[in-house]
């Protein structure tokens, strides 16, 4: 699915998302698609864990459900020596579903709400 599609697809239907993490669902506040061009020339193994294409589709979510960050530790490399999958799925209409498959690259956080970045692995929809 190319990024168009998709960015037409959440906008549509941005107040319906979910995150799942360690079996527990996560209300999405605003979630946002983005392509985001890498360093490198060609499509490399990027320390030997992950793989990073010239350009990457990135989601951005913000939650205003703090308490997710017990469980991003779990997600993250660097505690980890692999990523989790994290799970961003909503019902577009009466009879299909679309969910991407993401790692979380990045977090930010205030009292009120954490900003969460992920890369995109994979999209289906059913």
């Amino acid at each position: 699915m190319n990024s168009d599609k998709l960015q037409k697809i959440i906008q549509e239907n941005k107040t319906e998302f979910n995150l799942l993490i360690s079996d527990k669902i996560f209300k999405i506040d605003e979630i946002e698609i983005f392509e985001n061009e890498n360093p490198v020339t060609k499509p490399t193994t990027r320390g030997g864990v992950y793989f990073s294409d010239i350009k990457e589709m990135k989601v951005k979510v913000t939650l205003s459900d703090t308490s997710i960050t017990k469980h991003i530790s779990k997600a993250m490399l660097g505690p980890n020596k692999t990523f989790l999958d994290i799970f961003i799925e909503a019902d577009i209409n009466d009879e299909q579903k679309i969910c991407l498959t993401t790692n979380l690259t990045n977090t930010m956080q205030d009292s009120s709400k954490i900003v969460m970045y992920f890369m995109i692995k994979d999209i289906k929809t059913h």
